[in-house]
């Protein structure tokens, strides 16, 4: 993908020479407020629209019954940081400058030739906000999202440090904002008899400040400010990624389950509850019918990982998997499923999708709804699918992912060389360039156990022909087949350029 920074994009709009453009459709009257609601490591299953039976998500099924379900989304990638940067500059695993949590150099960010939705949408003449969980930038360098196209942020830029709600400090824009009140907690907690958090080693409990509260209100709060202008929220939630910890668990605290599962419960009962506020303040302001919301998870299955249980194995008691193999961190068919959701009352109606989307559309359908020209990228706009006009809808030849990861052998995504597609109805998924490809049909065999690589020769031809076209090499992440030589050669560069970007991780947590 060749990248375009703004200043060139400005000028090839007022000559009308971009090659890639987005019909304005008529049937967007005007340019809409644009709200996107990323929450981090929901599960499918953590829905009760999605069929959660121990309890319930109202205000989110509210999106997803009273707009467009994505019944075929994918998320960008099979975890945190390189899921959030494809949803941002609208590219697949084989283009993007993120392709996986931790490079060869450590956490890596964004550069400043990298066009974010934010910046076209900035150019549309929108307000910006990012609030929440960043991932793709640390403080120091160019990635952080104030240099990146946001006009207020506030949150977490270093990804890592996103495991706390309970933080010593948060960011807006190039500040720090200190929370003594949390002075002291390194972790430790209890509930009293009510259910209320009990910090260990804070001086106040009743006084301690909740990042994903603190940042909420930073998010209602410039609704409230841009009412009368056209505004991008990016509300890049925590919740609800571990470790496990909840300021009430007080609706759960009588039911026949550990603490965990009472914590987990009241994490995404804090997520809905606050997608509940979002909608009645856009209701009470009278802007709903000019905002559309978008929700999504930013990857598959995660939950195993904060209740000490094997990889990808389902909940005992949520059965929150979905029907998917695997999850979080494997680019197979489970590792990127996400529920995904489009809401946009009195312009929406109600439907169920079977359209296959990832993340990275979201800039391709965020320009159109601006009515801008489409900045050059891996994605295509819902806009027909979401006015009602599926007939109309262009759909990919393929969506791709790899693991461009760097670690070791103890990690189980680290190292990685994998390479998948999904190309129509097919997954199609090989650990190595070197290995055999593997294809599977979705409609026939959703746990993806009978290949029929050998019986698709045209097929697994044409995946190979995607694999090469897709995949474009990185300098500072694995790319697939390179030997463990070049990957240590590649290091020492980092190392010799003085270009680590290590997380201040673990010290400035809590």
């Amino acid at each position: 993908m060749n990248q375009i920074n703004y200043k060139t994009l400005a000028l090839l709009i007022s000559m009308a020479t971009l090659s890639i453009s987005c019909e304005t459709t008529t049937d967007i009257a005007q340019k809409p407020n644009i709200i996107f609601i990323l929450s981090d490591d929901l599960s499918y299953g953590d829905l009760s629209i999605n069929g959660q039976k121990e309890f319930t998500t109202p205000n989110i099924d509210k999106l997803a019954s009273g707009g467009i379900q994505f019944t075929n989304a994918y998320a960008g990638a099979s975890e945190c940081a390189p899921s959030r940067a494809s949803l941002l500059i609208g590219s697949h695993m084989g283009h993007s400058r993120i392709r996986s949590n931790r490079s060869i150099r450590g956490q890596d960010h964004l550069k400043d030739e990298d066009f974010t939705v934010s910046e076209l949408l900035k150019k549309a003449g929108y307000r910006t906000c990012f609030t929440g969980k960043w991932g793709v930038g640390l403080l120091g360098t160019e990635g952080v999202p104030y240099l990146q196209g946001f006009d207020h942020s506030y949150g977490f830029y270093d990804q890592r440090r996103a495991t706390g709600f309970y933080p010593n400090f948060l960011m807006e824009n190039e500040k720090k904002v200190v929370f003594p009140e949390n002075y002291g907690f390194k972790g430790k907690h209890t509930y009293n008899e009510n259910g209320k958090l009990i910090l260990d080693g804070v001086k106040d409990p009743e006084k301690v400040i909740n990042s994903q509260d603190y940042l909420h209100e930073k998010a209602i709060q410039f609704i409230k400010d841009n009412k009368n202008t056209p505004f991008f929220l990016y509300y890049s939630t925590q919740l609800p990624h571990g470790p496990v910890i909840t300021p009430d668990i007080g609706k759960f605290k009588d039911k026949p389950w550990d603490q965990k599962h009472k914590e987990w419960a009241g994490m995404v009962d804090h997520l809905d509850r606050n997608v509940g506020e979002i909608i009645k303040t856009l209701e009470d302001l009278g802007e709903a019918e000019n905002t559309i919301i978008f929700f999504a998870g930013d990857n598959g299955y995660s939950q195993w990982g904060y209740f000490n249980r094997k990889p990808w194995e389902d909940d005992p008691i949520f059965k929150n998997k979905g029907p998917w193999p695997n999850g979080k961190f494997i680019i197979k068919d489970g590792g990127m499923r996400i529920p995904y959701f489009v809401y946009w009352p009195g312009k929406i109606q109600s439907a169920i999708s079977d359209h296959v989307t990832a993340l990275y559309d979201f800039m391709a359908t965020a320009g159109q709804l601006a009515g801008v020209e489409e900045y050059e990228s891996d994605g295509i706009s819902l806009v027909p699918t979401l006015m009602g006009n599926p007939d109309k809808q262009l759909v990919h030849d393929y969506l791709y992912w790899e693991n461009g990861s760097f670690g070791t052998s103890e990690q189980i995504y680290w190292n990685s060389h994998r390479q998948s597609l999904r190309v129509g109805d097919y997954f199609i998924f090989r650990e190595h360039p070197e290995a055999l490809i593997e294809v599977y049909d979705l409609t026939k065999d959703l746990q993806c156990e009978n290949n029929l690589a050998g019986e698709v020769d045209d097929v697994v031809q044409q995946a190979k022909e995607y694999m090469e076209e897709a995949h474009t090499d990185s300098e500072w992440y694995v790319n697939p087949g390179e030997s463990e030589k070049e990957i240590h050669v590649k290091r020492a560069e980092a190392e010799r350029k003085g270009s680590l970007q290590e997380s201040i991780w673990p010290n400035a947590n809590y």
